[in-house]
């Protein structure tokens, strides 16, 4: 059974790379992993993965779900994403939408059948039927970024909207949504500088005045309420904006540049949960921002006795119909499992400060001292909406004993799906 509450290492034990469709137990904590992806074997790939941790795959019903599949090197075909069936994991087909960026789909909250990306020729934001194979078009932001429009003096030159960088999802009543300009500028990083705004579809109404930063743009809160926005002060600090002028609300002391994702506390609070390596405040794995009070809080750190958060930390609040639960994963930048962290894939409580270890995802490419660092191995875990499911991407690196591990040569990346005690099929 999963370890509850318990920091103790748990031993890594060997475990045979299952064939796709075949269900293992996981030696260690007990829970069922289910291989559902053969990227090479099925489509001459080498990646099938969770798009990110911030995005949904599963849809409302858990009836769908998409992964994003490509290839890093040498393959014959080409990249697109996949859709599932959400409960045998039955590959449907391909989809043909085209958003922005690879992980720039957003699946309804509440309409199974829907999801939403904006079209990264066209600029449209769009509606698409599942059932229908149809796309409906809701706006057309070349309009706003078009000589006399209402964006046109804060988007010269732009050639994208797109949800940033580092996008998270819409608002959970799938109202509002966070988007920028790309435009042809670049950040003293060497990043896009983007023109960003919210969009609510309900009122056709875009935030103004647009605010430009490098690489990042104001973010849906999952209330729909304000927006999260990091692209001024951090690591000192993001904002809470207003929805209609972007105007500063105020502010929360999490340093949002690291990965991070939001969710609605068990009081219905808007919270950005974060993994922080150089403060403000506390360096941890988990650190938690309330977006209504600005009240900062360590979940897993140093204030709670737990060690500096390991590379690669990613957090995933997508179980939306369990508030107050994320999920964390971290890969790690040694050779040897030092500590409860490096690894697992947790589902954790922020209200209660509950913490359930529940796998290792024995994903070793994307460590600091891989061999070849491989982007795509990051594990992106990703819980289903009934938080009874997680997703996570995995190269199946090898353990041996006294916990060293050592990565898949063959470096293809898969996905998986961890069935937790809780799940009926």
């Amino acid at each position: 059974m999963p370890v509850t509450n318990n920091k103790a290492l748990v031993n890594y034990s060997a475990l045979p790379q299952p064939a796709v469709g075949v269900a293992v137990t996981d030696p260690d904590f007990g829970v069922t992993i289910r291989r559902i992806t053969d990227a090479q074997g099925n489509w001459g790939l080498n990646v099938a993965v969770p798009a990110y941790p911030t995005i949904a795959a599963w849809n409302a019903d858990e009836s769908y779900l998409v992964l994003y599949a490509t290839c890093y090197s040498n393959c014959p075909t080409s990249a697109g994403w996949a859709l599932f069936d959400g409960k045998t994991y039955a590959f449907k087909q391909w989809l043909p939408i085209n958003p922005a960026d690879i992980e720039q789909f957003y699946w309804d909250h509440s309409n199974p059948d829907v999801l939403y990306y904006v079209d990264y020729n066209t600029m449209v934001l769009t509606s698409y039927s599942i059932k229908n194979q149809t796309g409906t078009p809701l706006h057309n932001f070349a309009t706003d970024i078009a000589t006399g429009g209402v964006l046109a003096t804060y988007c010269p030159g732009a050639w994208l909207i797109s949800g940033g960088e580092d996008p998270f999802f819409m608002s959970q009543d799938n109202d509002l949504i966070g988007l920028g300009c790309a435009l042809t500028t670049q950040g003293p990083n060497g990043a896009t500088n983007f023109s960003g705004f919210t969009y609510r579809i309900s009122t056709n109404a875009i935030s103004l005045p647009a605010i430009t930063a490098e690489a990042v743009v104001p973010q849906a809160a999952p209330s729909g309420n304000y927006s999260w926005f990091y692209g001024l002060t951090a690591p000192t600090s993001g904002q809470v904006l207003n929805t209609t002028n972007n105007g500063v609300v105020l502010s929360v002391g999490v340093d949002g540049t690291q990965h991070s994702d939001m969710l609605l506390n068990k009081a219905g609070n808007d919270i950005v949960a974060a993994a922080q390596y150089d403060g403000p405040g506390d360096n941890g794995s988990l650190i938690i921002g309330n977006l209504e009070t600005g009240a900062v809080s360590t979940i897993i750190g140093g204030n709670t006795g737990d060690p500096y958060p390991p590379s690669g930390t990613l957090i995933s609040g997508r179980a939306t119909q369990i508030p107050g639960w994320v999920v964390v994963s971290a890969t790690g930048n040694i050779n040897v499992v030092q500590s409860y962290l490096d690894q697992e894939v947790m589902l954790v409580n922020i209200d209660t400060m509950e913490m359930c270890r529940v796998a290792h995802h024995r994903s070793t490419g994307n460590w600091d001292n891989a061999a070849i660092s491989n982007y795509w191995a990051q594990p992106n875990a990703t819980p289903s909406p009934s938080g009874t499911r997680i997703l996570f991407a995995s190269d199946w690196g090898a353990a041996t004993p006294g916990n060293s591990v050592t990565a898949n040569p063959n470096a293809v990346v898969d996905t998986y799906v961890i069935e937790l005690p809780g799940y009926t099929p």
